[in-house]
């Protein structure tokens, strides 16, 4: 470089070099450092002296020294460089060996033919690393398996992962400006948890809450949301930061748990405990069937608990003995350990019942021990896959929290059984004794029936002699004997006793005429002759009717009144029947010009069917209909349902009626269709008759199509008596009920637990909790939790609940906190008639609840859904 232009750059530039922030290198034709300003000092950590006069390879990384010279000369020979002219980022290396990063910005400079070159650097080590951190951020919060969105300070989605968009599948564009409402379940619950949201994300130390929210596909999913607010520095949020994590499955383990615990405490049975375990997995896990089977005493499996699990397979593998024949489950209850059954196809243990297990859809199953405490295999838990694969790890988890309540309810009952054994039940006939029906027989009376309780008190003749000239050996096998006849003629509904040496007493339900009847059953059946070892010998007994309340307000009395018209019995030769109150063969009487008339009405059609509205509990959107026989004959008025339908069942003319019943709803359902009057589904009573009639299903079918109502539009209520009367059969005319789309109503329920198992059994998608209950709902704490129990036992089970006899403001608002579905009673109608139906459906105003879980407009339970 020319001196004069040298002494110019002195005076004019390397002052100005000399003062700039950045580190300045200038290198002459010959690639020697010629200038290095004070940055450049402090960015290589040494002084001018030391690289001032040297190669600028000294202050090139050691990694490009060796090609750095020619890449300088090809570049003065061509002009030809992509970092001259531009501005890079390098990892410069200092003399002591350190390194640091630094933005280069290199200017080539030509004088008198001569190349030299210019280098600025500036120290860019905190934003690279600051960058880095950033990138590993990002990575973190974009691998991470917990679902991430950033919300502004109006809580509009701003961002979300990859894992948010898989937990919830929603992608990015249909969240980003939307609030945190679009993932929540979409029930009135929303607007508290979004209150709470909003509330604790103001909180400068954050808070975590678990929430319901809803997949895009539709399923609920549980998440836990750990929101923490970002400030700034003024202290106004500038953002939320969101942290959500899928607790679905504890979720429902916890609450399976939990209810289970519920149910066992609530002296459930327990093959409802064991039926309730399995819809509750099933429910959770639709590509599974569970199944619950004991060891009887004859060492064969027997199913006690199930869901959908077909009755034909549970009749097929109840036949099987333990061990290999009875594939997995005899296996892992013979062995006690878990047996799989990955391919039911090719697995030889199940040659005898492969070809109905595959054509129940069955293609895996996994058998795993149930084990009591003393180390006694109680059972088996069997999970059958409708896939190719074993059932998964959620049902594995599911299983292992299910295998301890089993435990529990197993040695709950049979400890239960030793104790009433002992105590309460007559050790040759296992019945109840006296002592166990005086204290039962409040309950019974509380208990809601049809018709009236009675007490029928069966004394055998004569049995002292029998005893003298026999033994008490033949006398014991004859009481053994005669209570197995008197087994055969009563219902599930019905209780027998042995209530003395030779007595018994039956407890049962309806009027005088189903008492007459069993009575005349039970005469009959006793007269059979028996034997005693080889001599014959003919039996008859005496047997008296006392009837509540007109016969006794208590137990006792009623007891001793049954006892006292037995007692007469005798008196007059034995061999009969008598009521304890004379008056009662005037009202035998009664009752026969009473069915006579009916048996007219039902031919003269002088029935009607009124119509009681049914409203959400929350909303007060109308929900359906019920609708309820009625009939006003010429001569005997008014005659009230509870008369007129006990004398159709007691008489045969049941069936008549519910048929009659079914094509007046459909045929009015189809009129308001036409008028444009909107009711969603009307729902028809039938008595357990009609499911003793296995063409039932047919006869709706045709009807449906005759009227051309939707099948949804139609649900058929039964009563707890119904499915326990002849279950398989109900169970197979319901289940072609559903399956052509017609709801199903368990009538009346909360009258008793005896039938839960069966409730679950059963293809019911709505429950109605009886009116009886409304009665000290307010005031009652143990009525509230019976309620609470059937509220929370029904939805678990996917049911609607539907509460009847609602008749003020106060039971709807605890029956709405309480989350039922639907409500039914006076506070928004009687039963009315078609036309004036019609009139209350336009002047009908719903009318909102506000409550603490929010204000009306909840998602509508589909009744046949």
């Amino acid at each position: 470089m020319p001196r004069d232009m040298i002494d110019d750059m002195q005076v004019t530039v390397l002052p100005a070099l000399e003062q700039t922030i950045l580190g300045v290198v200038l290198i002459d034709e010959n690639n020697t450092v010629t200038f290095f300003n004070r940055a450049a000092e402090r960015l290589w950590h040494c002084v001018r002296q030391d690289v001032i006069g040297r190669n600028v390879n000294v202050l090139v990384p050691r990694n490009i020294r060796s090609t750095h010279d020619d890449l300088i000369r090809h570049n003065r020979e061509t002009g030809i460089n992509k970092i001259v002219g531009t501005s890079r980022e390098v990892l410069v290396e200092r003399l002591d060996g350190t390194s640091f990063w630094a933005n280069l910005s290199l200017s080539r400079i030509a004088v008198d033919g001569k190349i030299g070159y210019m280098a600025l650097i500036r120290d860019i080590s905190q934003e690279v690393d600051d960058r880095e951190k950033i990138r590993l951020l990002s990575l973190v919060v974009r691998e991470t398996d917990r679902g991430v969105a950033i919300l502004d300070p109006e809580f509009r989605i701003i961002y979300v992962n990859r894992a948010f968009s898989d937990m919830f599948g929603f992608g990015p564009e249909r969240v980003t400006g939307h609030g945190l409402s679009v993932i929540l379940a979409g029930d009135t619950t929303d607007i508290g948890i979004l209150n709470k949201l909003h509330e604790g994300a103001r909180n400068a130390r954050g808070f975590t809450l678990e929430i319901r929210a809803r997949h895009a596909s539709g399923r609920d999913i549980w998440v836990s949301a750990a929101m923490n607010p970002v400030f700034s520095e003024s202290g106004e949020v500038e953002n939320i930061v969101v942290v959500l994590t899928d607790i679905t499955e504890q979720h429902f383990l916890d609450s399976l748990q939990r209810d289970t615990l519920e149910a066992i405490s609530s002296d459930l049975s327990l093959h409802e405990v064991m039926d309730f375990i399995c819809r509750r997995i099933e429910h959770y896990i639709p590509d599974v069937m569970p199944a619950i089977y004991l060891v009887e005493k004859d060492e064969h499996l027997k199913c006690k608990g199930r869901a959908s699990l077909p009755l034909s397979l549970v009749k097929l593998y109840d036949t099987l003995p333990i061990g290999d024949g009875a594939a997995c489950s005899g296996i892992a209850a013979a062995t006690g350990n878990v047996t799989e059954c990955p391919d039911i196809a090719h697995d030889p243990r199940w040659q005898h019942l492969r070809e109905q297990t595959l054509h129940n859809g069955i293609k895996a199953a996994r058998a795993t021990p149930i084990i009591l405490r003393n180390n006694r295999i109680a059972g088996v838990f069997t999970c059958y896959s409708r896939t190719d694969a074993l059932p998964d790890a959620a049902c594995q988890k599911a299983v292992a929290t299910s295998l301890h309540l089993c435990t529990l309810a197993i040695e709950r009952h049979e400890a239960k059984e030793h104790i009433n054994r002992l105590s309460d039940f007559d050790l040759l006939t296992s019945l109840p004794k006296r002592r166990w029906l005086r204290q039962n027989m409040a309950r019974m009376l509380r208990r809601h029936v049809r018709g009236n309780l009675m007490l029928l008190t069966v004394g055998v003749d004569n049995f002292k002699h029998i005893n003298d000239v026999f033994g008490h050996t033949a006398g014991d096998e004859l009481i053994a004997y005669i209570a197995g006849q008197l087994r055969e003629v009563l219902t599930i509904d019905d209780t027998l006793v042995r209530s003395g040496g030779d007595q018994f007493t039956i407890v049962t339900n309806g009027e005088q005429q189903h008492a007459s009847s069993l009575s005349a059953t039970i005469l009959r059946v006793l007269s059979t002759p028996t034997h005693i070892g080889a001599v014959p010998v003919s039996l008859s007994a005496s047997l008296g009717v006392a009837v509540h309340p007109e016969n006794g307000e208590d137990g006792d009395t009623l007891l001793k009144n049954a006892e006292t018209a037995m007692f007469q019995a005798k008196a007059n030769g034995g061999g009969h029947c008598c009521f304890f109150s004379p008056r009662m063969n005037q009202q035998a009487s009664d009752r026969l010009i009473l069915a006579a008339a009916l048996r007219d009405a039902i031919t003269h059609d002088r029935l009607r069917l009124f119509y009681q509205p049914q409203v959400h509990a929350r909303s007060g959107q109308l929900y359906g209909v019920e609708a309820l026989s009625r009939w006003i004959d010429p001569s005997l008025g008014f005659v009230s349902p509870a008369r007129f339908i006990t004398v159709a069942e007691e008489t045969g003319q049941i069936e008549a009626i519910g048929k009659w019943s079914l094509r007046a709803a459909c045929m009015q359902m189809a009129q308001w269709m036409r008028d444009g009057v909107d009711v969603p589904v009307v729902s028809v009573n039938l008595s357990p008759l009609h499911f003793r009639d296995e063409t039932l299903p047919e006869f709706v079918d045709k009807l449906l199509n005759e009227t051309g109502i939707p099948p949804q539009r139609l649900t058929i209520e039964i009563t707890e008596s119904t499915m326990i009367d002849n279950y398989e059969r109900t169970i197979r005319v319901a289940q072609k009920l559903r399956e052509m789309g017609v709801g199903m109503s368990m009538d009346d329920f909360g009258t008793g637990f005896s039938s839960l198992s069966n409730l679950a059994g059963l293809p019911v998608n709505e429950v109605k909790i009886d009116r009886s209950f409304m009665t000290g709902l307010e005031s009652i704490e143990k009525v509230r939790a019976v309620v609470m129990a059937v509220v929370r036992i029904g939805q678990s089970l996917g049911m609607t609940v539907v509460a009847e006899g609602v008749e003020h403001e106060e039971q709807r608002r605890l029956l709405a906190d309480m989350d039922c579905d639907v409500l039914q009673g006076y506070m928004f109608s009687k039963p009315l008639p078609a036309e004036e139906l019609a009139a209350w459906f336009s002047a009908y105003q719903p009318d909102g609840l506000v409550t603490g879980k929010g204000k009306g407009a909840e998602a509508s339970p589909h009744r046949n859904g």
